[in-house]
């Protein structure tokens, strides 16, 4: 059995035109005119939590709650954003292989996001994908993403012959390193920066013996 792992946003979703506005939107309103580094790599840990708390300690900022106060403000962000007819499409192909996948009982499927759960939902949600009989593992697991894939791959099971983590940005790339992981990269980002790597997931066919690769 094979044990498949995939990222969310820029993965199975496109959300980069909205989603960093959000979170940092929601960062000022809570916090004011914070200095923040949009350039996400720069952060130790490239998670909506990690991320979080890493600006905590640049702006001194050690009040109890901050961080569940932000991430309130994020959710009722994105929540409006979604209401109010804003787009958030699923990656070309994306819902048809996670089908595909689900419906078959050599794989097991799991989401291993840097994001925060309730907003990782809602634009699963919103793009069209079925989260029944799915795990979902997030920033409100860990700061961390290789701690957060590695509770995912627990909540999954054992006995795997094969684990593959799907993601877009060098961050996945380095944390499927850390785990020993198979990879496989997604979108612009990633081109010609993985051995295994495809633009979407329009044909499935090539994904598949990719997995298996």
């Amino acid at each position: 059995m094979i044990a498949t792992i995939f990222d969310i946003d820029g993965t199975l979703v496109e959300s980069f035109h909205f989603d960093g506005a959000c979170y940092t939107s929601a960062i000022r309103d809570v916090w004011g005119e914070v200095y923040i580094d949009d350039d996400w790599s720069q952060y130790k840990n490239v998670t909506d939590t990690g991320i979080l708390r890493q600006l905590m300690e640049e702006n001194q900022i050690r009040e109890a709650g901050q961080i569940e106060e932000v991430r309130k403000k994020f959710g009722e962000l994105i929540g409006q954003y979604l209401e109010n007819g804003g787009e958030c499409r699923p990656i070309k192909g994306a819902i048809c292989l996670i089908d595909k996948l689900l419906s078959n009982q050599h794989y097991k499927i799991g989401f291993a996001t840097g994001g925060w759960r309730h907003t990782a939902k809602m634009k699963l949600r919103h793009a069209g994908f079925d989260l029944r009989n799915t795990v979902l593992f997030s920033s409100d697991n860990s700061d961390e993403r290789v701690e957060i894939m590695k509770e995912c791959l627990s909540a999954l099971g054992n006995g795997f012959h094969r684990i593959v983590y799907v993601g877009d940005a060098v961050w996945d790339i380095q944390a499927t390193k850390k785990l020993g992981w198979h990879f496989i990269g997604v979108g612009p980002r990633l081109k010609e920066k993985c051995e295994f790597w495809v633009e979407d997931f329009s044909n499935c066919d090539t994904f598949m013996r990719m997995i298996h690769a």
